[in-house]
């Protein structure tokens, strides 16, 4: 994650698990609450949900513009996500190269799986991811 704060506009950079936990963080003072850990694992989900239904697969990656900024969210594996914030004019493609080069300093861990049968946006939050 080292990499990601050398480019000019990047503020911080964390790795959270599907609990909200914060597995690791560089950045200094601009480490995230457990509820924006928990939204960002959450959005990542529901747009690897969005992608299965629509045929595209899960999702990998999303860069939301914000009024205030970047934030790049990017799954891993063993339901993990990279979050990192960024102000507004941050090299876009720099920023995607270095976040697809953090990989988790972690030990595997075992895999378990919620099938979601209804279209329900609600159950779309709370399915996991198959990264």
């Amino acid at each position: 994650m080292t990499s990601l704060l050398t480019i000019p506009g990047v503020l911080s950079a964390s790795i959270t698990d599907d609990a909200g936990r914060l597995i690791a963080s560089e950045g200094g003072m601009l480490v995230p609450t457990s509820a924006v850990l928990v939204l960002a694992h959450a959005t990542i989900t529901a747009a690897s949900e969005l992608g299965r239904r629509s045929g595209s697969g899960d999702c990998s990656e999303l860069i939301q513009h914000h009024e205030g900024g970047i934030i790049l969210v990017r799954g891993l594996p063993r339901r993990h996500a990279l979050l990192v914030r960024c102000h507004p004019s941050v090299d876009i493609a720099s920023l995607r190269r270095a976040a697809a080069q953090v990989h988790l300093p972690l030990a595997p861990v075992a895999s378990r799986r919620t099938s979601v049968s209804s279209l329900d946006l609600g159950d779309a939050l709370h399915a996991m991811p198959a990264w």
